[in-house]
């Protein structure tokens, strides 16, 4: 297997964190962003896309980072994608992400002068109403997002959640249920190898 894209994405992220659940070898060719290589035509002659991650197993060549990890579970009969993971997958993408990833573009992505304070306060709100929503979810005990066991929606949700926690320290607080969540999933050697990592190369300097 070989995985394009580099280590600071957190798309790229999740499949990364997932190979690692997954004990699958894989290569690594680090592109996208500063590292440039989406131009060329080995990776051109990939996908219709250009953009990361993509992930190369023999004559398949996937993108989108949920479709990929659906494959993976599938591969390998591990971290199943049962239908409520895939609901939780999916409100990764529609709810929790879509707010984080404005709220990270405007803390880290831009200089103090460019953020806008309302947009910011937009997307806070937004992901805080996320954010109660998985601790709905959440209330009824399970240890896992779809249940009691760990599975490709852990990773989805929780990829976000150390640059999240980073930025807003004290954001878990009216949320008990994420936050032991958070606590177990963030002892996994693959979230603490693939996801607490530094994001300095994404900071833009004043």
């Amino acid at each position: 297997m070989i995985l394009w894209g580099r280590a600071s994405s957190v798309n790229v992220q999740k499949v990364l964190w997932a190979l690692e659940e997954l004990g699958l070898a894989f290569d690594h060719r680090i592109v996208g962003g500063k590292y440039g290589g989406l131009d060329t035509p080995e990776f051109a002659a990939l996908v219709p896309m250009a953009r990361v991650p993509v992930l190369e197993d023999g004559d398949i060549a996937l993108w989108e980072s949920h479709s990929i990890l659906r494959y993976l579970a599938k591969k390998t009969g591990l971290l199943s994608v049962t239908t409520h993971a895939d609901m939780w997958m999916e409100f990764g993408s529609t709810t929790l992400q879509p707010p984080f990833i404005g709220l990270f573009w405007q803390r880290v992505r831009m200089t103090p002068d460019q953020q806008d304070s309302a947009i910011l306060a937009g997307h806070l709100k937004a992901l805080t109403k996320g954010l109660a929503a998985l601790n709905t979810g959440l209330s009824d005990g399970r240890s896992f997002v779809a249940g009691s066991d760990f599975s490709m929606a852990d990773i989805v949700l929780g990829s976000l959640f150390y640059r999240m926690t980073d930025l807003y320290p004290d954001i878990l607080g009216p949320f008990p249920h994420v936050a032991d969540w958070h606590a177990t999933i963030s002892a996994r050697p693959g979230y603490q190898r693939w996801i607490v990592t530094s994001y300095d190369e994404l900071k833009v300097r004043p």
